[in-house]
């Protein structure tokens, strides 16, 4: 991720009702007082630093640590928070990939405007790891596979050639490379110059991570041995943790990780896992996933692998 050498804070306060202290590092916004009448409300927009809007960003009013009203932005990066008991609140927005912003002590007794200017996480990185690929022709059959990754591959088994891996592939998904080495899936792992940021998802606890895989990975079209190697290598990962956001990502992932491939399979089935670690539970739109649903017919491509937010290593 790049780094931002400098933060610029810029408050612009318009009127008397609202006063805050704001965290180090917190990204840029300006509050504007709209109304002195009737009940109280905050509306206002939540964008990132190129003006793009931010949909499905969580905002919060929080006294003594409990959220008292809260809402997600819409598509264009809109948000309000109506009919608001007057009083001294902690203001909190979050979206996924990007600084957090707190605002301590904001008093509201009149409606307000607060538009929010959101900065990419400097201490979290994305990392695509363990696409594993299987390959189940109808037959013996000559395949090749290459990857037009947007980032940078830094692990791959067998080495990634130049032009692509070439193998022969058999019916029950035993691969031969030229040299007449055998595998049972082509490995990579990368990290992307751009990261795919949920809009939806599923949010599960720790100790419910394998059955919610084991339902969903069918769902997806996985069978029991690519679901087991799946779950054996995520679980460890996902149940320590108190609360997982898991998102399955479509044309994202493909947009990002493109497959060439020939001759070209009749089903190709990606199942790419995005999953952010929560402390705590937290409301989430639901993740339809009835169009990443296939069925397996004829020469067969399956592709699994996950994404995961992590703390950089100072």
């Amino acid at each position: 991720m790049k780094n931002f050498i400098q933060l610029i804070l810029a408050i612009f306060i318009l009127g008397s009702c609202a006063t805050a202290q704001i965290l180090e590092k917190t990204p840029q916004f300006k509050v504007t007082i709209i109304d002195s009448a009737g009940p109280s409300q905050v509306i206002g927009s939540v964008k990132d630093k190129k003006g793009e809007p931010l949909p499905f960003a969580k905002v919060m009013l929080i006294r003594q640590g409990v959220i008292k009203y809260g809402a997600f932005t819409d598509l264009d990066g809109n948000f309000k928070l109506e009919n608001i008991v007057e009083g001294v609140y902690d203001f909190e927005v979050n979206s996924m990939g990007y600084e957090p912003i707190l605002m301590k002590a904001l008093t509201i007794n009149a409606s307000t405007k607060i538009d929010f200017e959101m900065l990419v996480a400097e201490q979290m990185e994305i990392i695509t790891l363990k696409p594993v690929i299987y390959l189940y022709p109808e037959s013996e059959l000559d395949v090749s596979v290459s990857i037009n990754y947007n980032g940078k591959l830094t692990h791959t088994y067998p080495k990634y050639p130049k032009n692509g891996w070439k193998v022969k592939a058999l019916p029950d998904g035993t691969l031969f490379d030229e040299k007449g080495m055998e595998y049972y899936a082509l490995f990579w792992e990368g990290k992307p110059t751009n990261q795919i940021v949920p809009e939806n998802g599923f949010v599960i606890s720790g100790a419910e991570t394998a059955p919610f895989l084991e339902e969903k990975l069918a769902e997806l079209a996985l069978n029991r041995r690519e679901a087991n190697e799946f779950i054996m290598f995520w679980l460890p990962q996902l149940e320590k943790n108190p609360f997982n956001l898991i998102h399955f990502s479509g044309e994202a992932y493909v947009e990002l990780a493109e497959l060439n491939v020939t001759p070209l399979p009749e089903t190709v089935i990606r199942v790419m896992m995005i999953y952010k670690p929560l402390q705590t539970k937290i409301d989430f739109p639901v993740q339809d996933i009835s169009n990443l649903k296939k069925t397996r017919k004829g020469f067969t491509l399956v592709e699994w692998g996950g994404s995961i937010f992590v703390d950089k290593v100072n």
